[in-house]
């Protein structure tokens, strides 16, 4: 019974769009195999480092990420979207510098799991208790296919399944039941991070419109899904498993590239994605999904606005390539958490309401 040990602290997103399908796969290869998967409650705190001397193709200065991983935020979304997936054996908590292996310090849902430190994880590492170990938290470049190159990390490059994959209890299922019960139709989401003030964001005036020609041309509002708008159940808000449980009992969510399309795309929801600055096979659900979707009206759209010749990341901090020196200065930028005025910072932000619209026209 081979044992492996896998390693994967990094953001929703990858937890439901290419974890899941490798995890899957792997048991598969190796039925009678024993999975130990290592992640994190969610990151608390985020910073970057600009290196002044180091610049990248672009003539920028090169930046680290550097993330303090332990505590539970979130809802403890990463060991929270983890537990009920029946691939794995063993899940364990990732805290950057604590230990407990009896299991004192990590409790979700009723639940406890023991807590490893990174020393304690890297002796785990040149124990030999494993036949192998894969770290799934690597870096990707701009022409990097995620779903090719973390099969290739765990020895199975043949492999191109990509089907992305949440694990929903029925108790999470009757819960947003209830919750969804009387709302009307059509139910149509904006996904958080449509009106972010990131690079990953919109333009939040369009995004104000984009709900008013909503409401004007279907009669009901849209509804909002993510962190800053979570239904209550009986008095408490819904666990993160709960509320993207409510995406399941949608017609169309909208968003920019995050951690909720991609919940809403695990759940069978057609979204449509406003997209930029980025190769389709990065993360867009309809390159991924819809050759494997028969039904014209669960397939998943994508809108473009016009990308540069040279594409950037938009988690980035590095100023925007799309504005000048002079624009920059002007706008305040500083990074993506504070890029200063929205509106002609972003490829994204030239996508008109009205194009957003005509697509959503076809989808429902």
């Amino acid at each position: 019974m081979p044992r492996f040990l896998i390693k994967h602290v990094g953001n929703m997103g990858d937890l439901v769009f290419f974890v899941p399908p490798v995890l899957a796969m792997l048991k598969k290869k190796y039925p009678a195999c024993h999975l130990t998967f290592v992640t994190a409650w969610g990151y608390k705190e985020n910073s970057w480092t600009f290196n002044w001397s180091q610049k990248d193709s672009g003539g920028l200065p090169r930046v680290a990420r550097q993330a303090k991983w332990g505590n539970r935020n979130q809802g403890g979304f990463s060991l929270h979207l983890m537990m009920t997936n029946p691939h794995i054996d063993e899940l364990v908590h990732w805290h950057d510098t604590k230990l407990s292996l009896n299991k004192t310090i990590c409790e979700e849902d009723g639940q406890r799991f023991a807590t490893w430190s990174s020393e304690y994880y890297q002796q785990q590492k040149s124990s030999g208790n494993y036949d192998d170990v894969f770290e799934l938290d690597f870096g990707l470049k701009m022409n990097d296919n995620p779903i090719k190159k973390i099969y290739q990390t765990v020895g199975l490059a043949n492999e191109t399944f990509s089907n992305y994959q949440l694990y929903l209890t029925e108790h999470d299922l009757q819960v947003a039941r209830q919750v969804m019960q009387d709302a009307p139709r059509p139910r149509l989401v904006l996904l958080e991070g449509l009106a972010g003030t990131t690079t990953r964001g919109w333009d939040p005036s369009k995004a104000a419109s984009l709900a008013t020609a909503i409401t004007e041309r279907y009669g009901v509002a849209p509804l909002w899904f993510g962190a800053k708008h979570v239904p209550t159940f009986e008095g408490r808000p819904l666990s993160l498993r709960e509320n993207i449980a409510t995406l399941s009992l949608c017609d169309v969510g909208l968003g920019v590239l995050s951690g909720p399309l991609h919940f809403a795309a695990a759940v069978g929801l057609p979204t449509l994605t406003l997209y930029c600055d980025q190769p389709l096979h990065r993360a867009a659900p309809a390159y991924f999904l819809n050759p494997h979707i028969t039904k014209v009206t669960k397939k998943h759209r994508t809108l473009l606005g016009p990308s540069p010749g040279t594409m950037t990341m938009l988690k980035s901090p590095q100023p925007a390539t799309q504005l000048t020196p002079a624009q920059r200065a002007s706008q305040h930028y500083q990074d993506w958490g504070k890029p200063g005025r929205q509106s002609t910072k972003s490829c994204l932000a030239v996508i008109t309401v009205e194009e957003v619209m005509s697509v959503l026209q076809e989808m429902i």
